[in-house]
């Protein structure tokens, strides 16, 4: 089983605003079993969007999901496009025109009237340009004004939401209960996922190991690897019955890799931020060059509270020697970046914060700054504790 996503707005193919819905998507229907064979990307025109669609559907897709062009003005052009591509009419859906209304009249504050035809006779031609939908189709309540639907587009269910993200991840719940996204979703098997993350060792060592070790162990998988940076992540998908042999693959991958192995599927600063509360300790950032960066990627997992006490962006020589404690003559005779420069930072915010781990980060950020001695991307990184420091250039 496997399905296609739409992502329809100009603005997403300049790039001016990130596309975040299609990941949000493809990670939904991915973790109910729907192999995800295309990911499209087209601008607020009725003939891309309706060769979206044409191509999703060549392609044999369980289902199609669109977002974006659902609104009431002039470039929403998803509705008539679809009805096009579909060879359907387009028709002013009375159950979307009542929705319509009331979410105009809740906005509004304006009372609602209960009557669905008057309610879309009183609807502004932008508003009852939101209830013109394909023949056929199914409304979805909308979170803003601008009610979802599902088509069929020959048997294939074809699931339009609106793109503003938070209006279109409050409607999936409504749009998966409808009947025939419902039993295309019963129909999709979930398969056994497994997942390894490393850190410092090549993408080419582990893909070889991996395809070496699927093919002694005789079973089918689907491998996927995504090298960035220094991490490679490791996703095996195996049929449900192949637990056992499953679970021998992905030991064996973390025994011939035990040095690089750090987690299977956690993010790097869930994996600190899991150590850190499981053994009671705290910590403190003091940061330069990353300007708040590795605060703000610790704050970001759920509960960080618990261990992170907070952070001094010491930007300026100033502030690291006001608020860090980094002596001057430090900063006069070997310069901000530098190995002391980091400890220093590291020593002064576990000092002023009490925290059990200091850390101290200190570089050349660029694009401009650098010279010959101490290029664009040089950075210092200390930890510090009771236990001692640790510096790394």
């Amino acid at each position: 089983m496997n399905a296609v996503v739409i992502s329809i707005g100009t603005e997403l193919c300049r790039g001016t605003v990130a596309d975040t819905n299609r990941g949000w998507l493809s990670r939904r229907l991915d973790a109910v079993g729907l192999a995800i064979i295309a990911g499209l990307t087209v601008p607020d025109s009725a003939a891309a969007i309706g060769a979206a669609i044409t191509h999703a559907l060549s392609l044999e897709a369980d289902m199609v999901v669109a977002t974006g062009g659902l609104g009431p003005t002039g470039d929403d052009l998803t509705a008539p496009a679809v009805a096009a591509a579909l060879g359907l009419e387009l028709e002013v859906n009375p159950e979307a025109a009542a929705m319509v209304s009331r979410a105009v009249a809740e906005r509004s504050a304006a009372g609602v009237i209960e009557n669905q035809a008057q309610e879309a006779r009183n609807l502004e031609p932008h508003q009852r340009k939101q209830a013109e939908l394909p023949v056929g189709s199914m409304p979805i309540k909308p979170a803003g004004t601008a009610p979802g639907f599902v088509v069929s587009a020959g048997g294939v269910p074809l699931v339009v939401l609106p793109g503003v993200p938070g209006e279109m991840e409050a409607m999936w719940e409504d749009a998966v209960a409808v009947p025939a996204v419902r039993q295309v979703l019963e129909r999709a098997g979930p398969r056994l996922r497994r997942t390894l993350c490393f850190y410092g060792t090549g993408e080419p060592r582990i893909s070889e190991a991996v395809q070496q070790l699927i093919s002694q162990a005789g079973v089918e998988a689907e491998v996927g690897i995504c090298a960035r940076r220094r991490e490679v992540r490791v996703d095996l998908d195996f049929n449900l019955e192949d637990k056992d042999r499953a679970s021998q693959i992905t030991g064996e991958l973390k025994n011939l890799f035990a040095d690089f192995y750090y987690s299977s599927g956690a993010g790097i600063e869930q994996v600190v931020a899991e150590e850190l509360a499981g053994h009671g300790r705290t910590l403190a950032v003091g940061e330069s060059c990353t300007g708040g960066l590795l605060g703000g990627a610790i704050t970001s997992v759920p509960g960080s509270s618990q261990f992170f006490l907070g952070g001094v962006i010491a930007y300026h020589n100033r502030v690291k020697m006001a608020l860090l404690r980094v002596r001057r003559e430090v900063l006069d005779n070997v310069g901000a970046v530098s190995e002391p420069v980091a400890q220093q930072l590291a020593l002064g915010v576990r000092s002023q914060t009490g925290a059990d781990y200091g850390i101290g980060i200190t570089g050349v950020a660029g694009p401009t700054g650098g010279t010959e001695d101490k290029p664009v991307g040089l950075v210092f990184i200390c930890v510090s504790s009771q236990q001692g420091d640790v510096v790394e250039r």
